[in-house]
């Protein structure tokens, strides 16, 4: 057995189990998601794990969301193309998604991916559309998922930082 492997992977577990608590109590009042959360520590981790990836993980993360916040909000307001109206913004969006990571900031295309569809999937299953304009900041949608990536995030970088000290 890998000494390296079994110290990572129970310090994820603990951490995720301490994440799980801290999502029902402590983070909730911000708004956090766990399981958005957990993709962003996945996105840590895919990202090289160190401090440079934590950067790149939070700015490409955000930059996702914020363009998936873009898309519900100007597919709401302007509606081109009757039936396709979803499908051309989705085209319009996605398009400067991925221009946008020529931006070294937010260069890590999937991370920004990532971003953009975990703020997409917050919104349609949570029917939280309306709320994409709020400006009640805890009920934007952009804002919890951008925020619940972060975190998350931060949790990769602690159990990676945890199990190092413990290898």
């Amino acid at each position: 057995m890998n000494k390296q492997h079994m110290t990572l992977s129970l310090s994820v577990g603990v951490l995720g189990g301490i994440s799980v608590f801290l999502a029902g109590n402590v983070l909730a009042p911000l708004g956090y998601s766990l399981w958005v959360g957990f993709i962003g520590w996945a996105m840590f981790f895919k990202n090289g794990g160190d401090n440079d990836s934590l950067k790149m993980t939070c700015t490409a993360g955000i930059y996702g969301a914020v363009v998936a916040g873009l898309f519900f909000a100007l597919s709401s307001a302007m509606p081109i193309g009757g039936a396709l109206s979803g499908p051309i913004w989705i085209a319009i969006t996605v398009f400067g998604l991925m221009m946008g990571t020529q931006v070294s900031c937010f260069a890590c295309a999937p991370t920004a991916v990532t971003g953009y569809a975990a703020c997409a999937g917050y919104v349609i299953h949570a029917s939280a559309a309306p709320m994409v304009s709020s400006m009640a900041l805890m009920q934007n949608p952009v804002v919890t998922v951008s925020l619940s990536l972060v975190i998350g995030a931060i949790f990769g970088m602690i159990s990676g930082k945890v199990a190092a000290a413990a290898s």
